[in-house]
């Protein structure tokens, strides 16, 4: 019994003693840490504490030569951790509308932390935000926040004690347009609404990666995680279809007859060549109905400009694209 009590002694120790070496890694690393005392009153210089915060009311905000030094330690008990025991300075930023936004701090010293929330003097935990380590340079990225207003604290874990000069930027993180409507098939575009059997298509514009033509036992023989773009036509059965694109990148073309299970309703597909090389299919249609060309690529999100070339039936005539141009030949 003595014998299992000491043994659980000994793991017990050694238990605390792994936890103890990697609670110790930043300090071993960090060194010992200084000691700022506390401001036992109001500072009075902009920026010093939460009633006198440096204001920012306008976006985007590029705030150059800042410092923290002879602002004092008016926050010690925030989200920070050992990275709030410097001096510290605070912002205050007032958004009118919901924003989101990208906090940056840029600084050649070391051992900073930044914080974000929306209570003054910040929390001890539950901050909106935080980032800190042994590196100058951070940021806090896509923090998407109601109107009202927020505040930002940037402190260190002493030795350094201050941070003797940086830069603040704020910045709307402005979403992308939305992709253009025929990056997917419910916005495919009819290829008999087109004017000319040649046109162009630029798979960087906008386009997202929706549809895979199956990997070696698909259509393509390849998997097609490139960009999209989509196309549709309606075949009467027995009409046929022939597509052919060429792009800069490695492209490849595929038809199916329902998008939402595109790999298993491919009824013909492409991907035979490289970059710049020409991807040709021809189909004919066993059954009348719409079908969607997707225009793609191998690579992962690989886009490009394409040029593809149609022969099909000519919209409420019963010619194809190749005879019509025959006729004023």
């Amino acid at each position: 019994m003595k014998t299992g009590n000491l043994m659980l002694a000994i793991l017990m120790i050694l238990g605390l003693a792994v936890a103890a070496s990697a609670m110790d890694k930043d300090e071993a690393l960090h060194g010992p840490t200084a000691y700022v005392p506390e401001a036992t009153s109001p500072m009075l210089i902009t920026g010093g504490d939460c009633t006198d915060p440096i204001v920012i009311s306008s976006l985007p905000a590029n705030l150059t030569g800042q410092t923290n030094c002879g602002y004092g330690n008016s926050y010690s008990a925030t989200c920070l951790g050992s990275y709030d025991g410097g001096e510290d300075v605070m912002y205050r930023l007032d958004l009118a509308v919901e924003t989101t936004v990208d906090i940056v701090l840029t600084t050649t010293s070391t051992w900073t932390g930044m914080l974000l929330d929306n209570n003054c003097p910040p929390d001890a935990s539950g901050c909106i935000a935080f980032v800190t380590g042994s590196s100058g340079n951070k940021t806090l990225a896509d923090k998407t926040l109601a109107a009202g207003s927020y505040w930002i604290m940037i402190d260190t874990w002493p030795t350094p004690n201050c941070i003797p000069t940086f830069s603040l930027s704020i910045t709307e993180d402005v979403p992308p347009p939305p992709p253009p409507a025929n990056d997917v098939c419910a916005g495919a575009i009819d290829l008999q609404s087109f004017d000319t059997n040649v046109f162009t298509v630029d798979l960087c514009a906008g386009y997202t990666n929706n549809y895979d033509a199956g990997g070696t036992a698909g259509c393509t023989g390849y998997t097609t995680a490139g960009k999209d773009a989509t196309y549709k036509i309606y075949l009467d059965a027995g009409e046929n279809l022939t597509a052919s694109m060429v792009s800069a990148h490695d492209s490849a073309l595929w038809l199916v007859t329902d998008c939402a299970a595109a790999a298993a309703t491919c009824v013909a597909g492409a991907d035979d060549t490289l970059a710049n090389g020409i991807e040709t299919i021809s189909y004919s249609a066993a059954a009348a109905g719409w079908y969607y060309l997707i225009i793609d690529g191998y690579g992962t999100d690989a886009c490009n400009v394409a040029t593809v070339t149609i022969d099909a039936p000519v919209a409420n005539e019963n010619y194809q694209w190749g005879g019509v141009k025959a006729m004023f030949k």
